[in-house]
């Protein structure tokens, strides 16, 4: 969502909050300026019924007080509200973003647009009211310059002009500058993420921390810390020729008065007056600028992202029949296009054209060397990767964007990246049975490592095992007919992995469960009612004898 865009998102859904502010900031501004005239055409002019001047004033400063903090109140509460509003659409759009995109654009610019650009333009919002309301309120003392001297107000206004133009011409360089810094921060993300991930590997080896540190991360860090630099001088100059050039314009006007008789002195002192009240909203608007400026850059860093439109719901209203027999990949093929971290290492990676049918309740294992295609396959069949070509069908369903959705509620899965969730729920979303829980907590031999409190996991500080283990308690209690497992027991000691095979893989056959797991392990592959073999993004059936060189 650009600028633009957002502007437009605004007006359709706040459109009457919108009006509200506007008319409170008109009429604070008409009270501001009110409150100048009345000190032009009373306080200056000093009568006996002074007192009783001064209370008027009192109470029209009063006004001015109210109708100026309730209009920026509003402003600030619509700023904010958006602010949520986009915070909220920018996470329902990243969960209904296919995986490789999400995969492309990388955890560091994603992290970088949640957090730094939301901030950005939760600032925006903050400083947005002193633009509109100095803008509106400049507007309304122009007019009454107009209405003191329309020769004063012509000069003023090409003063004024003069003014603005040096303030955009130097703005233009605080835009610049804040979109490279912008461009920085999406590397330094990344380079925070690598710090915080492969803290173990720089602790081991200080030659490669200090590479990382010197060669990677200092230069990135510098050319933000420059363009940083430049941005707020600029931005300081625009103040500073905003401020100088309004004191300017005070001199100049008692100039044409005094020495060019274009007014008395009088409207001249009363022009001037306007000129200075004018200066000090002009200045909170000057210093303003940048800060939307940096709104805007912000925004069209999270339009960048080309994340989709969020959906309304969290599942299709589509279904898919429940007493399915088989899913069928129909020449399905897949290829990396060699964009995005996930690809890098894959880049000239293809799956040919496969066939292949999973039946409801067998089990069956996928077998293969490093980087031949298994967990490509297995993300494909779970819907969670699309097609380039072929289809994937159900019995004589074919699933497309329609019923994709619904067609992921099928699987429950562990893959070798599982990240655990505190919720245990069912395949309809509610709590899972307690009962059942309890059971697998027994299975996975997890019950004197973790509480389950209410349906939520009170631990999950675990070695990676047990947290493989966690991963499948998770998926058995969802119920769900279809269980993927990407090497689940690569990291389960000798003896678990025995009882895995042995014990965990026949109850969760009986409970009702299709498996389709990712193995290495030819000890126990006798488990399985049918083994497939993927090499160099093909698929074949298993031959042992070409398999002792895949593992």
């Amino acid at each position: 969502m650009n600028f633009t865009q957002t502007l437009s998102f605004a007006l359709q859904r706040y459109r009457g909050s919108i009006v509200i502010m506007l008319l409170l900031s008109l009429c604070s501004s008409v009270m501001g300026v009110a409150v100048l005239a009345f000190i032009n055409t009373r306080l200056l002019q000093a009568d006996a019924s002074y007192a009783h001047a001064i209370a008027w004033f009192v109470g029209l400063l009063v006004l001015y007080l109210l109708l100026a903090t309730a209009a920026q109140m509003a402003l600030t509460r619509l700023g904010h509200q958006l602010v949520y509003d986009l915070l909220t659409c920018l996470l329902k759009q990243i969960m209904d973003s296919d995986l490789r995109h999400i995969q492309a654009l990388g955890k560091g610019k994603i992290m970088a647009s949640l957090s730094g650009d939301i901030q950005a333009i939760s600032y925006m919002f903050v400083r947005m009211p002193e633009l509109l309301q100095g803008g509106l309120f400049i507007a309304a003392a122009s007019a009454y310059l107009l209405y003191l001297s329309p020769s004063l107000f012509a000069v003023t206004l090409l003063w004024m002009a003069a003014t603005l133009l040096g303030g955009y011409i130097t703005v233009k360089h605080v835009y610049r500058h804040l979109g490279q810094m912008r461009l920085q921060e999406n590397d330094l993300f990344q380079q925070y993420e690598a710090a915080l991930d492969g803290h173990k590997e720089l602790s081991l080896n200080r030659h490669r921390a200090q590479r990382f540190y010197q060669e990677v991360f200092t230069p990135t860090a510098r050319k933000r810390r420059h363009h940083v630099i430049w941005a707020d001088n600029f931005h300081a100059l625009a103040g500073n020729w905003t401020n100088v050039m309004m004191l300017g314009a005070v001199g100049f006007i008692f100039y044409l008065a005094y020495y060019q008789h274009w007014a008395s002195v009088a409207d001249a002192t009363t022009i001037a007056i306007t000129v200075l009240f004018i200066r000090t909203p002009l200045l909170a608007a000057v210093g303003a600028y940048p800060t939307v400026l940096q709104g805007k850059v912000a925004l069209q860093a999270l339009s960048d992202l080309q994340l989709p439109e969020p959906s309304a719901h969290f599942l299709q209203a589509a279904s898919l029949p429940q007493d399915w027999q088989h899913i069928h990949l129909h020449q399905v093929t897949y290829a990396y296009d060699g964009d995005g971290d996930a690809s890098k290492a894959t880049a000239s990676f293809a799956l040919a054209p496969l066939d292949f049918s999973l039946q409801r309740g067998e089990t069956v294992f996928l077998v293969g060397q490093n980087g031949s295609g298994k967990s490509t396959l297995s993300l494909l069949l779970s819907g969670l990767y699309l097609p380039a070509s072929g289809h994937i069908s159900v019995d004589d369903t074919i699933i497309d964007a329609s019923n994709r959705s619904a067609y992921r509620q099928y699987f429950s899965s562990v893959f070798t990246d599982v990240h655990l969730f505190s919720h245990l729920l069912s395949g309809d979303g509610e709590l899972a049975d307690a009962d059942l829980v309890n059971a697998w907590l027994q299975h996975l031999r997890l019950h004197s490592k973790t509480d389950i409190v209410n349906g939520h996991i009170q631990n999950t500080a675990l070695s990676q095992g047990q947290k493989k283990r966690l991963g499948l308690l998770i998926a058995a209690v969802e119920q769900r007919p279809v269980l993927v497992l990407d090497e689940w027991a690569a990291d389960q000691d000798p003896h678990f992995r025995k009882v895995f095979y042995e014990q965990l893989l026949p109850i969760l056959k009986q409970q009702g469960h299709t498996i389709f797991a990712i193995s290495h392990d030819d000890k126990y592959f006798h488990h399985a009612d049918r083994i497939i073999q993927m090499q160099a993004g093909k698929l074949t059936d298993y031959d042992p004898a070409s398999a002792q060189t895949s593992f």
